[in-house]
C-alpha cells in the first residue's frame, strides 16, 4: 500500500532558498497541477524510486470559483510524462473532474483517452450510482474513490465502502484480479487495514508545521501542540527550520513505518500489488 505525501511543506532558508521539510524522505508524491510552487518544488526531490501521482486539483479550482482548461491540463500530462517518465518509478494522473457532475467527469475522461493519455476515472461518494463503478472496474486497472473527506466515517464513509468493496469483491472472485483503488484524502487506519487499497494520500505529516502538533511527539512524551513554540523561541530562524524538519522527518518515517505495516497485513490474507 502507498501512501501518498500530499499538500505543501516548503520553507524559505535564510540564504533565500525554497527547501521541503522532509521532502529529501518522501518517495510518493502527490501535487496538484495548479499548484504551481509545490510542483516545481518537488520536482527537486524526485529520484529513480519515486512515484508521482498528479491531481489536476479541480476541487480547489471549484473551490476558488476558477476553471480548469482540459486542453492545457491534457499538454501538461504530455510533456510532465515526456520529462520524467525515465527518471522515476512511476507516474500516473488523476482525471479532470467536473465537481457535482459525474456525467460530464466521464466525458473529459473518455476526451484524454482518446487523446491517448491514461488518466484515473475518479467515483465519487455524492451522487453515486453504481454503474460507473462497474464501469471503472471493467475499464481501468486503476481508480480512485473520492469525496469522502468532511464527511463521518461511521454514518457516510464506511458504509458507502463496504458496498464498493462488495462489488469489487465479486469481479475479484471471478476474475482473480484485484484493481488499484486510490483513497482520496483518506489515510485512516480503520479504512487501510478494512479494505484492500493500492494507496491513499494524506496531508497529516505537515500537522507540526500547520498546527504545531505531532504524532511522533505524542509517542515520545515530549510537548505538543502549542507547547512546541515554547521549545522553538529559544532558536534563531535556521535552528527553528532544523528543528521542525526534523520532527516532520519522524512524521515521515512514522507514516513510511505504518503504510509497510498496512502492506504486510494485506499480503498475509492474499493481496499483493507487489509495491
Amino acid at each position: 500500500m502507498r501512501n501518498y505525501f500530499a499538500g505543501g511543506a516548503g520553507i524559505v532558508k535564510p540564504n533565500g532558498e525554497m527547501s521541503g521539510l522532509g521532502y529529501d524522505l518522501i518517495t510518493n508524491h502527490l501535487i496538484a497541477w495548479i499548484d504551481k510552487p509545490q510542483l516545481k518544488l518537488r520536482e527537486l526531490y524526485y529520484n529513480n524510486k519515486s512515484n508521482i501521482l498528479i491531481d489536476s486539483g479541480a476541487f480547489s479550482a471549484f473551490s476558488q470559483g476558477k476553471k480548469i482548461d482540459i486542453d492545457e491540463y491534457a499538454e501538461f500530462i504530455k510533456s510532465f510524462t515526456l520529462e520524467w517518465e525515465d527518471k522515476v518509478n512511476s507516474i500516473y494522473f488523476i482525471n479532470l473532474d467536473s465537481i457535482g457532475n459525474a456525467e460530464e467527469s466521464w466525458v473529459n475522461q473518455e476526451y484524454l483517452d482518446k487523446k491517448g493519455l491514461k488518466t484515473i476515472p475518479v467515483i465519487h461518494q455524492w451522487g453515486f450510482d453504481e454503474k460507473n463503478l462497474i464501469r471503472a472496474i471493467e475499464n481501468y486497472d486503476f481508480f480512485a474513490f473520492g469525496g469522502m473527506v468532511g464527511r463521518k466515517q461511521k454514518v457516510h464513509t464506511i458504509p458507502w465502502l463496504n458496498k464498493c468493496f462488495s462489488i469489487i469483491g465479486k469481479y475479484y472472485r471471478k476474475n482473480n484480479i484485484m484493481p488499484k483503488v486510490h483513497l482520496l484524502g483518506v489515510a485512516s487506519h480503520k479504512i487501510l487495514y478494512r479494505y484492500p487499497c493500492f494507496s491513499c494520500d494524506s496531508t497529516s505529516f505537515m500537522q507540526v508545521n500547520r498546527f504545531g502538533s505531532s504524532n511522533y511527539l505524542n509517542k515520545i512524551n515530549l510537548p505538543k501542540s502549542g507547547k512546541i513554540s515554547a521549545l522553538k523561541n529559544n532558536y534563531n530562524q535556521d535552528d527553528e527550520q532544523k528543528l521542525l524538519n526534523k520532527i516532520m522527518k519522524k512524521e515521515i518515517q512514522l507514516i513510511q513505518k505504518q503504510e509497510k505495516e498496512i502492506t504486510d497485513f494485506w499480503k498475509k490474507k492474499g493481496i499483493d500489488f507487489e509495491i
